[in-house]
């Protein structure tokens, strides 16, 4: 059978976007009845594979502008309230068209260079800053591709995720099928199927006792999770230091923290070099979050849509630290107002509701209980069906 291959555009501007384009083309490659062949690719910057000398294009060009992929997890690490003033300014109105007049064109030629590279019929976009860019380039193969967006925030959509020129948007919850519509997007062409995750979050069949003693944990112990989300971020040193200076005083042989700190490894040097008062073990970047949540009571994070998503799936407390600001901000309502978690304002405060969360097992686990309805286990299929009827629909004569 031959596979339909499908453009999915993505960058590495934080894990989230990255996360979602890959859990669709594993999804796709896990079932090769759907005859697609998911294809991602960068167009913000000016080297990603598809577009390699084998290609033959050679006539992509660098921009000054590739240098932002690397610069967001600095960013989002040491100055967090510089993201919130460009993701701001960048809301403007006006502001859109300044960057698809500039950058935006060199993007759109990256994209139709991928299109004819790789002969893609539809083409997916996981990233607000290519959505613009996606719908210019879509005529470069001589007809109109099926575009389909998928929206990695949560809750608030920045404005530049909507183009009327889109067929079809896809969210991870009804606050942001709203927002959407308060920018411009008809309800029809939106789909609620939750935010698209790997298929091991909605795989777990072991016990959280099972899954203590397969990572090597005393499966009697409390443990908690702590995550800065794939750059470490959001002072989460400070935050496991106060939660081991005021939850395990007292308490040292019952909670153990985990800590994940993911590409950033100044954070993990420094925190493995600590005296902690109880069993900690800090870890780099893993590719198992999804064994090490369902082994964990609480998961203490920074409120990105991914985590926040992926700890429902598992169906885990939250306790959330200040949210990036933009992106990040509605997850915190989203989170306290349906009962699955906390919010924390600084460490000490952390400490302090932490501490009473897991002195309560049974608030704990309502808690865990009302992750039920919120829970998209299927997203990453109901995605893909989805870009399977947009391909044949296109294949489809059209009626005059």
């Amino acid at each position: 059978m031959t596979s339909t291959p499908v453009l999915v555009l993505t960058s590495d501007t934080g894990s989230g976007h990255r996360s979602v384009s890959r859990a669709l083309v594993a999804g796709a490659s896990d079932a090769p009845e759907r005859a697609l062949q998911l294809i991602e690719f960068d167009p913000l910057v000016s080297r990603d594979p598809v577009l390699s000398q084998k290609r033959g294009a050679s006539a992509v060009q660098s921009s000054v502008f590739d240098r932002v992929v690397g610069l967001y997890g600095p960013m989002i690490v040491r100055a967090p309230w510089a993201w919130g003033l460009a993701f701001r300014f960048a809301a403007l109105p006006g502001m859109a068209s300044v960057y698809h007049a500039t950058y935006g064109r060199t993007v759109a030629s990256r994209i139709a260079a991928a299109i004819r590279a790789t002969r893609a019929q539809a083409v997916v976009s996981v990233h607000p800053l290519v959505n613009d860019a996606m719908v210019v380039a879509r005529k470069s193969g001589g007809r109109d591709l099926p575009l389909l967006s998928v929206v990695t925030d949560l809750v608030g959509v920045h404005p530049w995720w909507a183009n009327a020129g889109i067929d079809r948007y896809v969210v991870g919850s009804g606050d942001a099928a709203r927002a959407l519509f308060g920018l411009g997007i008809e309800p029809s062409r939106t789909a609620v199927t939750g935010i698209p995750l790997r298929s091991t979050f909605g795989r777990v069949t072991r016990s959280v006792r099972e899954m203590r003693e397969q990572l090597g944990l005393d499966p009697t112990q409390q443990m908690v999770l702590f995550m800065g989300g794939g750059d470490g971020a959001g002072r989460l040193a400070d935050v496991v230091t106060a939660c081991d200076a005021v939850v395990r005083t007292g308490s040292v042989d019952v909670t153990r923290f985990v800590v994940i700190c993911g590409r950033n490894e100044p954070l993990r040097t420094s925190l493995v070099a600590r005296d902690w008062r109880g069993p900690t073990t800090v870890l780099g970047h893993v590719a198992n979050v999804h064994e090490w949540m369902t082994a964990s009571d609480v998961v203490v994070t920074k409120p990105g849509s991914l985590t926040v998503s992926e700890a429902l799936a598992i169906g885990r407390p939250l306790l959330l630290g200040p949210p990036l600001p933009g992106q990040e901000e509605g997850n915190i309502p989203f989170v306290c107002e349906n009962g699955v978690g906390l919010a924390y304002r600084d460490p000490t405060e952390a400490s302090m509701l932490l501490e009473g969360m897991l002195a309560d097992p049974s608030s704990l686990w309502e808690m865990g209980q009302r992750t039920l309805p919120l829970r998209h286990l299927k997203a990453t299929e109901r995605v893909l069906d989805l870009v399977q009827s947009l391909v044949m629909n296109s294949r489809k004569p059209h009626q005059s």
